[in-house]
């Protein structure tokens, strides 16, 4: 299962997309996934206890996911470089694909905002999407580095970590001021969840998420920017 170039180069926006999709069934059917699987017996006090519990739940999920990924970011190689390596330290000496795992946790905890009919939806076109990306990538490895990569391969699991280190380690060291900085909209999801999870307030919710988007939207738009200066010609002169 190996996606197309387009959805390797955009695949953010082809994640956000299919929840937003999935979150348009809303139009459908407008009870929420966590309120459908609660007890209908229940009083509603203890109902929304219930409720705020499985959200903190899904905030402890959101953060095993965004440290995950963190730590991936930490160890793969800079944007835009030479590429004469691939990652083999970190969590890569467990699992291949770290952040694929880890994307998928945390659309699984933010999917308990989505609706009885849209969260199947979400999961189904996620993992199909998140398969066919980590296809991609892994077919790129292979015909960039050859018997490396597939010897590599052979040795570390693709998506379920192993609980011992499969390969040595490089000794590469971990870029963790970078991967905080490229990652910290993953923790602003976790607040958003924690934040509802307190409260259950749509407003809140919202507005969590809505500052969560409004910092990744900024930090698009600073790269864009710091990477046209780099390339401007007056540098080169």
């Amino acid at each position: 299962m190996v996606g197309s170039e387009f959805e390797y180069r955009h695949r953010f926006w082809m994640i956000l997309l299919v929840y937003v999709l999935a979150y348009s069934f809303y139009n459908v059917c407008n009870l929420n996934v966590l309120y459908a699987v609660v007890p209908w017996h229940q009083g509603i006090p203890q109902r929304d206890m219930l409720v705020r519990f499985l959200y903190v739940a899904a905030a402890l999920v959101a953060a095993g996911g965004a440290l995950l990924l963190t730590w991936s970011a930490a160890y793969r190689p800079p944007a835009g470089g030479d590429h004469t390596a691939f990652s083999i330290a970190g969590p890569f000496r467990y699992v291949r694909n770290p952040h694929c795992l880890s994307y998928f946790l945390l659309l699984l905890a933010l999917g308990t905002f989505q609706s009885a009919l849209g969260f199947p939806v979400m999961v189904v076109g996620e993992t199909v999407l998140l398969l066919r990306l980590a296809g991609r990538e892994e077919l790129r490895l292979e015909r960039e580095f050859g018997d490396r990569y597939q010897n590599y391969a052979r040795r570390v699991p693709p998506f379920l970590p192993s609980l011992r280190p499969r390969i040595a380690d490089d000794g590469s060291l971990p870029r963790w001021h970078r991967a905080l900085w490229d990652q910290a909209f993953q923790w602003g999801f976790v607040a958003t969840l924690l934040a509802f999870a307190f409260t259950l307030s749509d407003p809140i919710g919202y507005a969590f998420g809505g500052a969560t988007i409004g910092f990744l939207l900024l930090q698009k738009i600073a790269g864009f920017l710091w990477i046209r200066w780099r390339r401007s010609p007056s540098l080169s002169s």
